[in-house]
């Protein structure tokens, strides 16, 4: 039975308010009801905000800390210089780069730190992220062979050759840095081979 004849039912067995203005009075108030209803599950389910800190320039483990005190608890953290370095101590480290930036979001955002060493400088600009190549071979000089394997992807054939030898390095590419590659940045990257001249990572090119 649906509302509307429910009220007209109830006003046929008694002597209160006519039918029409038991109808009139339903129609009118069951919009509101139901928007009352919708409010309290909508608000019910609203997800949680906070302040997340500028951690920038502060030690990776305290900025751990004030970041779940705000409120966040989905943090990662990465090499800001892209060598692929593990580390147990977050004593160690210190924040460079942090996205999201500060400021008012929601608390189930995940927090990207881009951290070195503390006895390190941090990059002008944040080496542990990049973009995938698609079809432009992008600048890889300067970066190192390790980030250069996730830009370029899984699929693509890629040397890395030792400049001082001519050794191709297959371990460690976190630790060599690109001083060459053909092609050259800017030409099409269509699944062609890829080769690169490689240094040590604390060498320049």
């Amino acid at each position: 039975m649906s509302v509307l004849e429910g009220c007209a039912l109830m006003a046929e067995k008694s002597n209160g308010p006519s039918t029409a203005t038991i109808v009139l009075i339903a129609v009118l108030v069951t919009p509101v009801v139901l928007g009352v209803i919708f409010w309290l599950a909508d608000s019910g389910s609203a997800q949680a905000r906070g302040t997340l800190p500028d951690v920038r320039g502060k030690g990776l483990q305290w900025a751990h800390s004030q970041i779940k005190k705000a409120g966040f608890g989905n943090i990662q953290n990465h090499d800001a210089l892209g060598r692929d370095r593990r580390w147990s101590d977050d004593k160690g480290w210190m924040v460079c780069f942090e996205d999201p930036r500060p400021g008012g979001l929601a608390t189930n955002v995940q927090v990207k730190l881009g951290v070195v060493k503390v006895d390190e400088t941090c990059p002008s600009t944040d080496q542990g992220r990049y973009q995938s190549a698609v079809a432009t071979m992008p600048d890889l000089i300067n970066r190192t062979a390790y980030i250069s394997s996730k830009i370029l992807g899984d699929n693509a054939s890629v040397r890395y050759m030792n400049r001082s030898n001519g050794h191709e390095v297959t371990r460690g590419l976190g630790d060599w840095r690109i001083c060459a590659q053909a092609p050259k940045a800017g030409q099409p990257f269509n699944g062609v081979p890829v080769t690169t001249l490689v240094v040590p990572y604390d060498k320049r090119c």
